[in-house]
């Protein structure tokens, strides 16, 4: 008796967590923008980001982000 209500519990549970997870709406796609050092569409990640002058910029990489921080005159667009 004890194994069937283990299992019924296992059972309840993985519904339950497959249930809330596909509520979740999986058509929201992530925000885009465009990384102004390399010009490409990419996803708003807070960790390829930084704030500048009132304004938050995302890069596709570590390295667009590094150049960014180096010299952002440089890719700002006046």
């Amino acid at each position: 008796m004890k194994r069937r209500t283990i299992a019924l519990l296992i059972i309840i549970a993985v519904v339950a967590i497959s249930s809330s997870m596909t509520s979740q709406s999986p058509s929201q796609k992530p925000q885009k923008a465009v990384d102004p050092v390399c010009g490409l569409s990419v996803d708003k990640l807070p960790e390829l980001s930084v704030a500048y002058k009132g304004e938050t910029y995302y890069f596709c990489s570590a390295a667009d982000l590094k150049k960014f921080k180096d010299n952002p005159g440089k890719y700002i667009k006046k």
